[in-house]
């Protein structure tokens, strides 16, 4: 078995990745977030009257078991339709971040329509490319074209934790981490490692169709700062706020 080199760069007590690794995930975030607008200028939709209905995590010991889908789209099985509560928003992000870091743009591309509100489309789709290109250069592979035989990239949600920001408004970290291999003919160790990704993600009603809203992932106007970087089990992890994830993973 390959042995699995973590990121060098990654400085544990300083939390997010580097600057080099900051600049990319800044990119990664349009993928279901469009942070780049047209207009230049942000305003949220409005939503519909009914307020988000605060949960509790559903814990098994210090652990958090995201919600399941109402379904299932596209040919890859993208988990869609997760419960209008805090938890159903964290579990969206979550689906949301493992669709969209991917090696393959056009996997990325379906994944960034999925979670983005439908006038942000054209912006998440250019966001997808533009973060596979920046994934791909991490690894070392092609910034486009075909891929290696064997190169692949796996995003797991190992850790999550929310806040409600506003009405139907829920601010969510995920922690996870990303296994990239760069192809069978690759003598290189695997890359492992963790990253943490704040997402604001917002209710929208009719996303999934007539009286099937649904959590997208939506610009966030606040800057905000993203929880350190730690891995399970440490007291780092606690330390940040980070609750483990338990039972089904919200991608297939």
């Amino acid at each position: 078995m390959r042995p699995v080199a973590d990121d060098p760069t990654l400085n544990w007590d300083l939390g997010p990745p580097p600057s080099a690794r900051r600049r990319m995930l800044i990119v990664v975030v349009s993928i279901v977030g469009t942070i780049l607008l047209a207009a230049g200028a942000w305003q949220l939709l409005r939503t519909d009257s009914t307020p988000v209905n605060a949960s509790a995590p559903k814990a098994v010991g210090d652990t958090v078991l995201l919600s399941a889908p109402s379904g299932y789209e596209g040919a890859a099985g993208y988990p869609v339709g997760f419960p209008r509560t805090e938890l159903g928003a964290a579990s969206a992000a979550a689906a949301a971040l493992e669709a969209a870091w991917t090696l393959d743009a056009e996997q990325a591309e379906q994944a960034a329509v999925l979670y983005a509100r439908p006038e942000q489309h054209d912006a998440a789709r250019a966001g997808a490319r533009e973060a596979v290109a920046g994934w791909r250069e991490i690894l070392g592979l092609p910034k486009d074209g075909a891929l290696p035989d064997g190169a692949a990239m796996r995003t797991r949600t190992i850790g999550v934790q929310w806040k409600a920001r506003g009405q139907d408004q829920v601010l969510v970290s995920v922690l996870v981490q990303v296994t990239a291999t760069k192809g069978v003919g690759d003598t290189d160790p695997t890359y492992s490692s963790p990253y943490a990704m704040s997402l604001l993600m917002v209710w929208q009603p009719g996303m999934r169709g007539a009286n099937q809203g649904d959590w997208v992932n939506v610009p966030d106007p606040l800057a905000t700062s993203v929880p350190p970087v730690a891995l399970p089990g440490t007291p780092e992890f606690t330390a940040a706020g980070w609750r483990p994830i338990s039972g089904p993973e919200p991608t297939q």
